[in-house]
């Protein structure tokens, strides 16, 4: 890539190719309006059109119509925006859009079935005031409208569509599903573990798989949780997955065509960023070794490609901001290999209860490294999201 960055977003566009937006660099605390688009089949990176604005822990949606709305974000300490722009890849165009109604930092957005956009939660200020309220944008209007709030203030919560239109809301108080067309929240079950800044993802089965993040675990403190649990939209319910192989937050988890999960980085227990990647088989509940990163990455960004690989984008990792990126090639559900290794010229940087059992099978799959391709070549301070304000964990960041 050109710029080293975290906290940006990555957005796969209809086209295949992945629009890389905003972020920081950490340390250095500049925060960054350009975007740079990955092209898989010519493996490069090209700088396209900056936003208007700087930003920072902002959402990007790819809307229906192929275009992405960027909305909220930072620009700095106490500059949290309520501002959205929109990106047309056809014109490699930025344009305004109508500004929510509340600045929002951290929040969380997600397409609704009828092609509106969710946002909830996020802060106001830069001084961990979190929020529970919600609004709805009408991209055919270029409108926002308020939603419902949630039962409690969120922010490095999820939000996933169900098969059914609904929206699962997982993070601080149990979980709740928000219904668009009667614009109301309700509790989606009984959670073991309150989290924050985990994952979740939807099964091919439509059920959701929820990994990591800081979890209460009531043994006291907010440690990153190696737990996952799993919603049942057809009973309202969760139950227990299996154990992952190390304690994530900040890890990111990508649905691959298989029906398979890949988990990939984040922070372990110790604060140390994480090399190692999994795969999680709903079919046998079970997860596998699945090769180390190159380097030890938080805050980046996993993407599906069209051809069924993963791209890993930048991120953190242990005192260094990264612009590089990998591929992750999975191997057939059936294939195991031995154990990989990320083939790099360079290190991409300076470098519970119990639950279900869950064996560690053969590695599978391969990692391999991205160099910063240039189309005419061809070829600790923690940064926290720090908007989690579950009751039991309270992180500090200059948002």
């Amino acid at each position: 890539m050109h710029s080293a960055r975290g906290y940006h977003t990555a957005t796969a566009l209809l086209t295949g190719q992945v629009l890389v937006v905003g972020g920081d660099d950490g340390p250095a605390g500049r925060r960054f309006a350009s975007a740079e688009l990955y092209d898989a089949a010519a493996n490069t990176w090209t700088m396209v059109a900056s936003m208007g604005t700087v930003r920072h822990l902002h959402t990007a949606t790819l809307l229906k119509s192929g275009k992405v709305l960027v909305a909220g974000g930072s620009t700095g300490p106490g500059g949290i925006l309520a501002s959205a722009e929109i990106y047309d890849p056809a014109l490699n165009r930025w344009s305004r859009a109508a500004s929510m109604s509340t600045p929002r930092a951290g929040a969380t957005a997600v397409l609704l079935s009828d092609g509106r956009v969710l946002i909830s939660g996020g802060i106001r200020s830069g001084r961990g005031d979190a929020q529970a309220t919600a609004e709805v944008y009408d991209p055919d209007t270029n409108r926002w409208s308020p939603a419902a709030s949630t039962a409690q203030v969120q922010g490095g919560h999820t939000l996933t569509l169900l098969s059914s239109g609904s929206v699962l809301m997982v993070g601080a108080g149990q979980p709740q599903l928000y219904d668009p067309n009667t614009n109301t929240w309700s509790q989606a079950g009984i959670i073991a573990y309150q989290r924050g800044s985990h994952t979740a993802t939807r099964l091919t089965d439509g059920r959701v798989l929820v990994t990591g993040g800081f979890g209460d675990t009531g043994a006291g403190g907010n440690p990153q949780t190696d737990t996952t649990e799993i919603y049942d939209p057809a009973a309202n319910g969760w139950g227990r997955g299996a154990t992952m192989t190390a304690t994530r937050a900040f890890h990111t988890a990508t649905l691959l065509a298989d029906g398979r999960v890949l988990v990939a980085g984040g922070e372990e227990a110790t604060g140390a960023y994480l090399t190692t990647t999994e795969l999680y088989d709903p079919v046998t509940n079970r997860w596998t070794l699945a090769g180390s990163l190159s380097g030890p990455r938080g805050a980046h960004t996993a993407s599906l490609l069209p051809d069924g690989r993963v791209l890993v984008t930048a991120g953190w990792g242990d005192g260094d901001t990264y612009s590089s990126s990998e591929i992750y090639e999975p191997a057939p559900r059936s294939a195991a290999t031995p154990e990989p290794s990320a083939s790099a010229s360079s290190s991409p940087g300076a470098n519970n209860p119990a639950l279900v059992a869950s064996p560690v099978a053969a590695s599978q799959g391969r990692l391999s490294r991205l160099e910063n391709v240039w189309p005419f070549l061809a070829a600790p301070v923690l940064l926290l999201l720090a908007i989690i304000t579950f009751r039991f964990v309270r992180r500090r960041r200059r948002i």
